[in-house]
């Protein structure tokens, strides 16, 4: 019997994947090598491209795999369910920078047993992308001040995130927060691509 493998993002199986398919994302295939020896696997995603980089980097790992032509996708039965992303945006004075992160690691914890969640990803702004910002001359290590971060938080509806900010615990933490920030958090929704 086959395995059946979705490359893509877990933001994008969730939604709606293969009934019974295993989720690997693509660039965490590696992770997954001694799982996958000696199971016949059957990759795929929505345009072909990814499910073809996995076929060939499995398959130089000495595992045999094929993937799902996306022609016959439609063939399969599909399962998953509604997911939205939250979108904070967060500017931390200068100098507070530890005592946010520790604030915002006690949140995430009181978070995950909130009724919707679905999981967050929490990115500090490190520096510029020139690269892809265009922007030209010399440029190294660009500190980014007032501290910036992103802070994405997954849900099963909005109704379950406006439920969780008016926990009592939840109302409280964003509040002992403001004192770190410089700039009022913005937050947006957002609809799940890729």
């Amino acid at each position: 019997m086959n395995l059946i493998v979705d490359v893509r993002s877990r933001e994008e199986y969730y939604r709606s994947h293969v009934k019974g398919a295993l989720n690997i994302p693509l660039f965490d295939l590696e992770y997954y090598i001694a799982f996958l020896k000696d199971k016949d696997v059957l990759f795929y995603c929505n345009s072909g491209h990814r499910s073809k980089l996995a076929v060939e980097y499995v398959t130089k790992k000495g595992i045999k795999a094929t993937m799902i032509p996306t022609e016959e996708l439609a063939k399969y039965e599909k399962e998953g369910k509604p997911i939205i992303c939250a979108l904070n945006y967060l500017s931390v004075k200068p100098g507070c920078e530890a005592e946010f992160e520790e604030m915002v690691k006690e949140l995430c914890h009181v978070t995950n047993g909130m009724k919707g969640f679905l999981g967050s990803k929490i990115f500090k702004i490190s520096t510029i992308s020139y690269g892809g910002t265009g922007l030209q001359g010399a440029y190294e290590d660009i500190d980014v001040r007032p501290s910036k971060y992103v802070m994405l938080t997954y849900w099963t509806s909005k109704e379950a995130h406006e439920e969780f900010h008016k926990e009592k615990e939840i109302l409280k933490g964003f509040m002992d927060m403001m004192k770190y920030v410089s700039i009022m958090p913005y937050e947006e929704y957002g609809e799940i691509m890729r």
